[in-house]
């Protein structure tokens, strides 16, 4: 049997409208019917259908009026029975704020709803648009304030202090074009160690500057990464601006930027208004709107930036339209190529140590493409996948390999004026292997008396003591890093990245290789380095991940 409308706006709308902190019979919040042709608005003289039904004067009733904290007219309400469009109401509803308007000269806020749709409309400056739930009374006054204050962004210059680099400036000049032209959602795709969150932060201090935005929420999806935005770019670049670190869903809602991580808003976001955040940035996108967590940014009305130093050829098509990219285009690209010909990143060598180690084992193909977009869909990334107890773990046990391949490396590798290897990554395919590559250095090279290398694991509690230490300090050397080191972390001195697993993902790989590109520029420690400059680095490839990169110089490969 059809739901009729009035028992929909009691059944359905009243509690969702409750639920935003709007109590229908809270008269100093919300009122029902009432006439927008016979109320004097400018005085709150509400006039009510029960009112003026009976009189021959003009009338229209609009189903709820929400009002400010002054008791002024905000937002007008349409509703309709579930059966039916929410957005058939939509001229109603414009005609009921037009009357408010030429009363009082102000715009109010109109939404639309049949109890499960909800539409937002903010008539005159933005296209109307679904949203999870009803925006709370001070989303709607502080968005008015936005529409009232907003400035021209030709007004408001970008801070050369936080970012003077042509394509960086580019990449935020073209957010805020299509800011301009009512683009709520963009993806900047800019090579590792290019300084994309410097850009975001560059972004936020022009919109907040603009009176655009209020509040902004910078997602990241590891600790690690969590930590270095906020203490190394955030602080740095906004020292002015209240900085508040997400854990819990205990947070001082006084503050102006949120960082945390998407596993940590997964449990706490519906804690928030949908309107709450103004600006969300998500950084390295690509893998924050696996489905898993995909709810967390579909729940916010907000302007939403995502961020990922992932190629464009190798980014999911669902990222592009998850972000609006409808043509296959980020919003802006700045490629590891740009990068190295314009100078700002390293450029990279391959000495392929897998022609003379073959190991047996797992390879990407073993991976069906459908098994693949099955554990995306679920939040699950092939790279993650256990090889303890398979055979792949039981071929790379063989300790006579793993001992020729670590020689092979340190006669090869990058090292510094004294002969010591310049600071490396090595990455195993687990923390087990990662222990065994551990105990052969130390067989090999026991003059360095346990110095030279340090496992870094993701679950050990120690992790973040211990990349300070390898990136501040000169010993160690190595890291053999264990699900911690692959992204976001800035160590411009690396100079040699040694890969003893296969990689399934080309987006992880290209995030490895990232760790390597930072220029002799952005590095501190010279004496680290060959002739205490950084003009190249090597990738030791022993499981024919790459059969040829190309770096500035064209083609090659390192003698093998």
């Amino acid at each position: 049997m059809e739901v009729s409308e009035a028992k929909t706006r009691k059944e359905v709308i009243d509690p969702r409208l409750a639920e935003s902190g709007w109590d229908v019979k809270n008269p100093t919040k919300v009122l029902c019917e009432i006439d927008t042709k016979q109320s004097d608005f400018e005085k709150r003289d509400y006039k009510t259908f029960e009112e003026t039904f009976a009189n021959n004067q003009d009338k229209a009733y609009a189903d709820y009026l929400l009002l400010d904290s002054k008791g002024d007219p905000l937002a007008v309400i349409e509703a309709k029975k579930t059966s039916r469009d929410p957005r058939l109401g939509q001229e109603q509803a414009s005609e009921y704020a037009q009357d408010v308007k030429e009363q009082t000269g102000s715009d109010v806020f109109i939404l639309l709803t049949n109890g499960e749709q909800i539409w937002y409309w903010n008539k005159g400056y933005e296209s109307p648009r679904p949203v999870k739930s009803f925006p709370t009374r001070e989303d709607l006054e502080t968005r008015r304030y936005h529409n009232i204050s907003k400035k021209s962004f030709a007004d408001v210059q970008i801070n050369r202090d936080i970012i003077e680099r042509p394509y960086q400036l580019e990449a935020v000049k073209r957010v805020l074009e299509g800011i301009e032209k009512g683009r709520r959602k963009f993806l900047i795709v800019q090579a590792t160690g290019t300084g994309k969150t410097r850009v975001a932060v560059a972004l936020c201090d022009v919109l907040l500057r603009a009176h655009r935005i209020k509040r902004i929420l910078f997602l990241a999806d590891r600790k690690e990464l969590r930590d270095q935005a906020r203490d190394d770019n955030f602080k740095v670049y906004l020292p002015h601006e209240s900085i508040t670190t997400v854990y819990s869903e205990s947070v001082d809602t006084n503050n102006r930027i949120y960082i945390s991580t998407i596993q940590t808003f997964e449990n706490i976001y519906q804690k928030f208004s949908v309107g709450f955040f103004d600006l969300i940035i998500s950084d390295e996108a690509h893998r924050s709107i696996y489905n898993k967590w995909k709810d967390v940014f579909t729940y916010f009305d907000a302007l939403q930036v995502g961020l990922t130093a992932t190629p464009t050829d190798a980014i999911e098509r669902d990222t592009f339209q998850f972000f609006d990219c409808f043509d296959g285009n980020p919003t802006y690209n700045y490629s590891i190529d740009e990068a190295i010909s314009d100078g700002y990143l390293c450029g990279y060598w391959v000495h392929n140590t897998s022609t003379k180690f073959q190991l047996e084992g797992i390879t990407p193909k073993d991976i069906p493409e459908e098994e693949k977009e099955r554990l995306l869909a679920e939040g699950i990334d092939p790279e993650e996948i256990d090889v303890e107890g398979t055979a792949l773990e039981r071929s790379i046990i063989v300790e006579d390999t793993n001992m020729e391949i670590i020689s092979e490396f340190m006669n090869n590798c990058v090292t510094d004026d004294a002969g010591l290897p310049a600071k490396t990554i090595i990455f195993p395919f687990n923390i087990n292997h990662g222990r065994r590559i551990q105990e052969i250095f130390e067989k090999l090279y026991p003059e360095y008396k346990g110095e030279l290398v340090q496992l870094i694991s993701s679950d050990d509690s120690r992790a973040k003591a211990l990349i300070k230490k390898f990136k501040k300090e000169s010993f160690p050397r190595i890291a053999i890093s264990v699900g911690i080191l692959d992204t976001g972390v800035d160590i411009p001195e690396i100079c040699n990245l040694l890969f003893m697993r296969q990689t399934f993902s080309r987006v992880r790989f290209w995030q490895m290789i990232g760790r390597g590109t930072r220029s002799d520029q952005a590095c501190k420690h010279k004496e680290w380095l060959p002739n205490k400059k950084k003009e190249e680095f090597v990738i030791f490839d022993a499981w024919e991940t790459l059969i040829t990169l190309r770096n500035t110089q064209g083609e090659k490969k390192f003698d093998q």
